[in-house]
């Protein structure tokens, strides 16, 4: 065959020929050149500053900005009690300037931080995520500027989701139940 791209290669299309496709509006043959399919999609930039810490018994804000060539489909934090093995996810949701997300509040004495990662996929799959990030869990006073959820009702209606079935159906021990609802994986 020659010179189309992979990611566009079919036996036969909609049009009924074989070897013609026909993809955003443009139909080739195989045999000449196709668009480079990188000019279609670009994966969505995330752009986060890593929180240091935050304070046990109290919810948690994290904001992102996130920008695509086209439409963001979905944004996510997920996060762990550091040495779990499982992570869950919380969406995140745009508030018209960013994405925001709350996480659970930690609980005092039973998880010392916290590793996170933001993730974004777009209107064509593709997707970016962060570096995964360590958040200590500090006594107030001693963790300066904790990214601490200021709206009341997001902070009390909380929705997190399992990654595996091996997690169970309720939310890790090292963070507060009061408020969460824990949706457990059903793969």
């Amino acid at each position: 065959m020659a010179t189309c791209p992979s990611s566009v290669m079919v036996a036969q299309s909609d049009t009924g020929w074989p070897g013609t496709v026909q993809v955003a509006g443009w139909c080739s043959t195989c045999g000449g050149s196709a668009p480079a399919p990188a000019a279609w999609a670009e994966p969505p930039q995330v752009e986060h500053q890593p929180a240091p810490c935050t304070v046990p018994g109290k919810a948690i804000a994290l904001c992102a900005t996130i920008t695509d060539d086209g439409q963001v489909a979905k944004a996510r934090v997920y996060f762990k009690p550091a040495g779990e093995k499982f992570y869950s996810f919380v969406e995140m949701e745009f508030g018209g300037i960013n994405y925001c997300a709350t996480l659970p509040a930690p609980r005092e004495g039973k998880v010392k931080s916290i590793d996170y990662y933001l993730q974004a996929i777009d209107d064509t799959f593709e997707s970016a995520r962060t570096s995964t990030y360590t958040m200590a869990v500090q006594p107030e006073g001693v963790c300066e500027f904790p990214p601490l959820e200021k709206d009341a009702a997001r902070a009390a209606a909380v929705v997190v989701h399992a990654t595996s079935a091996k997690q169970g159906k309720k939310l890790p021990d090292g963070f507060l139940a009061a408020g969460v609802t824990f949706v457990a994986d059903e793969h």
